[in-house]
């Protein structure tokens, strides 16, 4: 029996990327995605290339009805609802001393606030139904260290963290499992610097597994999270980052182990 038979689950921001990445992999494990973006072109395209277990919704997650609808939208689709990703987030790599409220407030707004939302319109339907649920919220290694020019960024992850944390005891009594998976420096659509292929070189070199992470990487670790593999896992983080952020004393002078 494939892992996901018969299961349903939203991913936000599954447009591109990580979240797209593992819509395609929910699905081939015999799952059907609701595929929520704001960016309807490409989210509809990702849909279309998936096939008849894959279907878009408009979703605004700074939006409260975008995200209740965007639940209601699974279910009337799909008859259910099991599982929640959460990985839309907007950018604003600035230094702090520069930062508008307005490009503050967009990064806070989508991946802190987005998160909140969408969870919560997810744990009311399953609250209600007296049903379970698994919940994945999208971090970031960034959220665990201070990410120089993003302080929104690292700012809103680490709030991710702790968000998904305090819904992940909250609902508990409820069986609604919520997790955070941490990424480190992932090859994706937002992560343009790594087109110069020195920059994504000189990561691989400082990573202990020696490569830049790709999106496959990160949503094996977000399915485990979402399967009855992890059914006494909640309240947790899970760091995808090839080894990198426990690795700063090798790159201090002294003791080296190659």
């Amino acid at each position: 029996m494939a892992r996901f038979e018969d299961r349903v689950c939203i991913i936000t921001g599954g447009a591109s990327g990580i979240g797209a990445e593992t819509a395609r992999r929910f699905v081939r494990d015999g799952g059907k995605v609701v595929i929520g973006d704001v960016d309807e072109a490409l989210g509809g395209a990702v849909a279309d290339e998936i096939g008849d277990a894959a279907a878009f919704a408009p979703i605004d997650v700074a939006d409260p009805e975008s995200c209740a609808s965007g639940v209601a939208f699974a279910i009337s689709t799909y008859g259910r609802l099991d599982g929640l990703v959460n990985s839309a987030i907007r950018m604003g790599p600035t230094a702090l001393v520069d930062l508008s409220l307005e490009d503050w407030s967009k990064v806070v707004d989508v991946g802190l606030t987005g998160t909140f939302l969408m969870t919560q319109a997810a744990g009311r339907w399953w609250i209600d139904n007296d049903a379970p649920g698994a919940v994945v919220n999208l971090s970031s290694t960034g959220g665990l260290q201070p990410y120089n020019l993003a302080g929104a960024y690292s700012t809103t992850k680490a709030g991710v963290i702790m968000l998904s944390k305090q819904f992940g005891l909250e609902w508990a009594r409820h069986n609604i499992r919520v997790n955070t998976v941490c990424p480190g420096h992932t090859e994706t659509p937002l992560t343009a610097y790594m087109r110069d292929p020195a920059v994504k070189q000189a990561r691989a070199d400082v990573t202990p597994l020696h490569r830049v992470g790709q999106p496959d990487d990160i949503a094996e670790g977000i399915l485990y999270l979402l399967s009855d593999d992890a059914s006494y896992v909640t309240s947790s983080e899970l760091v995808i980052d090839g080894g990198m952020s426990t690795s700063l004393f090798t790159h201090m002078p002294g003791r080296k182990w190659d």
